[in-house]
C-alpha cells in the first residue's frame, strides 16, 4: 500500500451523502486493508469539541475530513479553536462536498424546497463559505463542481466521483424483497425534495401512460412532489416512504423502469448520476434527462435520454412494450457501472486525493516555517 494519509471523516448527518461520500468508501478501504482510515460522528464531543493539540497528536491523524459541515455564526469561536488545535498538531483539514452549496441557485432552492426565508438561506450560504475558507483542501464529486468552487475559494481541490458499492447494495437487497402488492410492471421515481420543474415533463408523460397502460403502477419513493397528482390518478400511485440509509436499496426493488428527471439548472448541473447507478444495480431499465445523466447513459444502448414530455412517453412506452428490450438495457447499464463505476475497483481514488492534499498542506507549512532566505534545497543538501 505504501505511505498514505491517515484520515478521520467526521459525519454530521447520517444521510445519503454521508453514505456515498464517507461510510461506503471508508468501509471498502478498511476491507482492502487501510485500517488507518475511519469515520466518527461530528456529534461526538470527543472529536467535535476537542480543542487540545495534544489529543490530536496522540491520535496521529494526517487529515480530518468535514463532509458538508459548517458552523453557524454564533459558533465560529468553536470552529476557530478547533481549527487551531488541528493545525497546531500538523493536521490537514479537508472539506468534502458533493452538491452545490454556495450559488444563488442553492439559496433559491433552500427557499422553494426547504421553507427557508431568503435571509436565512443567505446566512446559511455564508456560514458554509466561512467554514470552507478555513480548510486546507477540498474533495468534490465532479469537475463542474470543482470549477464552481475554484471561482469562490483558493484552496487545492481534488475530484473524486461517486462510485457505487455494488457488493453492499446487492447484499442489502438480498436480505429484503419487493412489496407483495406490486405484482405487475412498475415505473418509478426516487428522490428528495426538489422543485416541480425537475419532474414536470416526466409527470405529464406518466399521466399519458396511465391511460395507455392500465396495468402499470407508478412508484414514488421518498419525497412526493405534488405535480405527480396533477397528472396521475392517485389510485395508480404506490408510495414508498423514506427508508434508513442502511436499508433503502430494498425499496429500489419495487421499480422495474427507473426515471431520472433533472432540469437544466446551475444547482442540478453540479449533481452526479447516482440514481442511474442505483437503478442499474436493482435490475431496472433507465430513462433520464440529459442533464448529468447524459454523462453515463449511451442513448438507445444502455438507457434513453428524454428531452421532452413526448420523449418520456416514447421511451417509456418502448420499455413497457418489450420485456426483452427492458432486460437488455438494464444489463448493459449494469455492465458499464460494474466496469467503470464500482467502488471496489475505484476506492483507491479517495486515498490518492487525501494523500495529495495532505502532501500539499505539509509542503505549504514547511515553506512557511523556513527561515527567510533559506530554500528547501538547502535542507535537502
Amino acid at each position: 500500500m505504501g505511505n498514505y494519509a491517515k484520515t478521520l471523516a467526521m459525519i454530521e448527518d447520517m444521510d445519503g451523502c454521508a453514505l456515498w461520500r464517507v461510510l461506503n468508501p471508508v468501509a471498502e478501504l478498511q476491507r482492502q486493508g487501510y485500517q488507518d482510515i475511519d469515520w466518527d460522528s461530528h456529534k461526538n464531543p470527543l472529536v467535535s469539541y476537542v480543542f487540545h493539540e495534544a489529543w490530536w497528536r496522540e491520535h496521529a491523524y494526517d487529515a480530518v475530513i468535514l463532509p458538508r459541515k459548517h458552523w453557524k455564526s454564533g459558533d465560529q469561536w468553536k470552529a476557530l479553536r478547533w481549527f487551531e488545535a488541528l493545525h497546531s498538531a500538523g493536521i490537514c483539514v479537508i472539506y468534502e462536498m458533493d452538491d452545490d452549496l454556495f450559488s444563488d441557485d442553492f439559496e433559491a432552492r433552500l427557499v422553494t424546497t426547504k421553507g427557508y426565508t431568503p435571509e436565512k438561506a443567505k446566512k446559511r450560504r455564508g456560514d458554509i463559505m466561512e467554514t470552507i475558507r478555513q480548510c486546507d483542501g477540498m474533495t468534490v464529486s465532479s469537475q463542474r463542481l470543482a470549477t464552481m468552487v475554484r471561482s469562490k475559494v483558493d484552496i487545492p481541490i481534488r475530484v473524486v466521483p461517486n462510485f457505487i458499492d455494488l457488493r453492499w447494495f446487492k447484499r442489502v437487497q438480498k436480505a429484503g424483497h419487493r412489496d407483495d402488492k406490486l405484482t405487475g410492471l412498475t415505473i418509478g421515481w426516487a428522490g428528495g425534495a426538489r422543485p416541480d420543474a425537475d419532474v414536470e415533463d416526466m409527470a405529464k408523460a406518466w399521466g399519458i401512460l396511465a391511460e395507455k397502460y392500465p396495468h402499470v403502477t407508478f412508484v414514488i419513493m421518498g419525497f412526493f412532489p405534488g405535480v405527480f397528482y396533477e397528472h396521475v390518478p392517485e389510485e395508480r400511485i404506490a408510495h414508498v416512504d423514506w427508508m434508513p440509509i442502511q436499508t433503502y436499496p430494498i425499496g429500489m426493488l419495487n421499480i422495474d423502469i427507473g426515471c431520472c428527471p433533472l432540469s437544466n439548472t446551475i444547482f442540478n448541473r453540479a449533481k452526479t448520476y447516482i440514481k442511474a447507478m442505483e437503478y442499474a444495480a436493482s435490475g431496472a431499465a433507465v430513462v433520464a434527462s440529459p442533464t448529468v445523466y447524459g454523462q453515463i447513459i449511451d442513448h438507445g444502448v444502455d438507457g434513453y435520454i428524454a428531452r421532452s414530455t413526448d420523449d418520456w412517453v416514447e421511451y417509456l412506452s418502448a420499455l413497457i412494450d418489450d420485456y426483452r428490450h427492458r432486460q437488455d438495457m438494464s444489463h448493459a447499464l449494469l455492465a458499464k457501472v460494474r466496469k467503470y463505476h464500482s467502488l471496489e475497483t475505484q476506492a483507491w481514488r479517495w486515498v490518492q486525493a487525501w494523500t495529495e492534499l495532505v502532501d500539499e498542506y505539509k509542503r505549504k507549512q514547511t515553506k512557511i516555517l523556513l527561515p527567510r532566505g533559506v530554500s528547501l534545497n538547502a535542507y535537502a543538501a
